[in-house]
């Protein structure tokens, strides 16, 4: 009987340590919001994250306009859809540095940041996260909003004499007064004396983005769009975040338990030490470290087949690689206690099976 007690205490413990490290580790991260804070504010201000992510919103949003006939493409205004296909990386990261500065990143994601954690401890039904556009929409009408143009109208390549001559001849036939565009279909730069006319078409394009804009935007708004399509909901949502945070604060707290009454059912010998209390902590650590090695490619999998399924393939790369700067908080520090902890049981099960007690020394074997 005790034999049987002492192996489901083990199985019990080797099960349970390494979901119960895990739940400690990710618990004592995403619950730390200055240190989320921090790794966030990072991330969206020294990595690429956002000029990828700017790069596909812009090239989104400039489809949206099309579609819903916002815009008047090859009518009253360029195809700014075909324009932003010119701008690499490093263009974006530029564009960035103008239209999004460190200060309104960090400020909207303090923003964001304080609204969940606020809304998990509170009986709202949903986050007051509430961006004020308004003042990022009256810094980018200014000489950045004019640079950051300037950036994407410098990426068009140059004109050929075909696109020359179109453009004249479509000039030619207009009736007096008319607005002709420069290009039609395939944006290009256009030498002097046109450019400077050319280069104003752009700029009024970016007044009319910025001004059908909201001048708030609220994350109230997408849960409940959530909410409605999907039926999750978000008081759904915050029961099992805090049924989370619960326990991981306290699921250190199985296994210790288990190992103390393991302790008590090995005291009578070394050996029981060795086989009842050093090969489980011995084998509880080793499948507690094996999530430290694996869990990049899994968790990177996952998000690119969920989640971030629907945006393109840069925007995953960068998203996941930031993302892997927060589970990286999680996981060194889980891998250090794992070995530690494996190292514990190797110890336990030497000194039990393989040190012999000293001449002289009582010991039951």
């Amino acid at each position: 009987m005790r034999k049987f007690i002492a192996f489901l205490l083990v199985l019990f413990f080797v099960v349970t340590l390494p979901i119960a490290l895990l739940m400690f580790n990710v618990g004592r991260v995403i619950f730390d919001k200055p240190l989320v804070k921090q790794v966030v504010a990072r991330e969206v201000t020294e990595s690429n994250l956002i000029p990828v992510t700017l790069r596909w919103f812009a090239q989104r949003r400039a489809q949206e306009r099309v579609m819903t006939g916002e815009a008047q493409t090859a009518i009253s205004e360029p195809d700014t859809l075909k324009a932003l296909q010119f701008p690499t990386v490093e263009h974006w990261r530029q564009i960035r540095a103008e239209v999004m500065p460190n200060q309104f990143l960090t400020t909207w994601v303090s923003v964001t940041l304080d609204s969940v954690y606020t809304w998990l401890d509170t009986k709202d039904p949903l986050p007051n996260a509430i961006l004020d556009l308004k003042p990022w929409k009256d810094y980018n009408r200014s000489a950045h909003g004019h640079q950051a143009i300037q950036i994407v109208y410098a990426s068009l390549p140059p004109c050929q004499q075909a696109d020359i001559d179109d453009f004249l001849k479509r000039l030619k036939a207009a009736p007096p007064g008319q607005e002709v565009l420069y290009n039609l279909y395939t944006p290009c730069m256009f030498p002097d004396p046109w450019r400077p006319d050319q280069n104003q078409d752009y700029l009024n394009e970016r007044d009319k983005i910025i001004d059908t804009a909201p001048n708030f935007f609220a994350l109230t708004q997408e849960l409940a769009r959530v909410e409605k399509e999907s039926g999750v909901g978000a008081a759904n949502i915050k029961q099992q975040i805090l049924l989370f945070r619960t326990l991981a604060q306290w699921s250190i707290l199985g296994p210790i338990l288990i190992l103390m009454l393991l302790i008590l059912l090995a005291w009578r010998s070394r050996f029981d030490f060795a086989r009842w209390l050093g090969a489980p902590i011995l084998v509880g650590g080793t499948l507690s470290l094996l999530p430290t090695l694996i869990y990049q490619p899994i968790v990177n999998a996952a998000l690119t087949a969920g989640p971030m399924s629907e945006v393109p393939r840069e925007v995953q790369t960068e998203f996941t690689r930031a993302f892997g700067v927060l589970l990286a908080e999680i996981f060194n520090p889980m891998l250090l206690q794992s070995a530690v902890i494996l190292l514990i049981g190797l110890a336990i099960v030497a000194i039990g099976l393989f040190v012999k007690p000293k001449v002289g020394q009582s010991g039951n074997q």
